[in-house]
């Protein structure tokens, strides 16, 4: 018979072209997304999607270099190794907690992008992602700082965000 505590169930997992063998129980607690699907795996005759090297869960349209990064956070390294973690990794881990339904590491994701990305960036990860927290902060910290609003940086946002910031700061520089 299986140990209740110390038997680790895994799922081994294929992006691109890579395979990923991990304890099934982070997927299943935190993502509704991993539930569901590791729900309906049946069978331990190695046949069955997900249970071996030879038939993993493919992860289609999924970056390794994105993967690896939530895989940092979802299971628990250090805080040191999260804390040399730049935009684009935790860019990484928003955007699959994000897609997988994952709550923690979007949480971590979005305090550690709310601290170090730069607020043109905070207004389009929060528009991509759906992140309305870091939304009006960002807005808030464009309008109040010295320095005008680049084509770039409205390309960036979008223009209709960025014309409305630049109408907001004339607005204010006028009071």
């Amino acid at each position: 018979s299986r140990h209740l505590s110390f038997y680790v169930n895994t799922v081994t997992f294929s992006v691109e072209d890579c395979l990923f063998r991990l304890p099934r129980e982070p997927f299943q607690q935190e993502s509704r997304f991993f539930c569901d699907k590791l729900s309906s795996l049946q069978g331990e005759d190695g046949e069955v999607e997900g249970l071996s090297d030879e038939k993993p869960i493919r992860l289609d349209g999924v970056k390794k270099s994105d993967f690896e990064q939530l895989l940092k956070v979802l299971f628990h390294r250090s805080v040191t190794d999260r804390r040399s973690f730049d935009d684009d990794q935790w860019t990484s881990v928003l955007k699959l907690s994000t897609e997988w339904n994952f709550r923690r590491p979007r949480q971590a994701a979005v305090d550690a992008l709310r601290r170090e990305a730069s607020a043109v960036d905070r207004v389009v990860l929060s528009q991509r992602y759906k992140v309305e927290e870091l939304f009006l902060p960002a807005l808030n910290e464009l309008v109040q700082r010295s320095d005008p609003i680049t084509m770039e940086e409205a390309v960036q946002m979008g223009l209709d965000i960025g014309f409305k910031l630049a109408c907001v700061r004339e607005e204010v520089a006028v009071r």
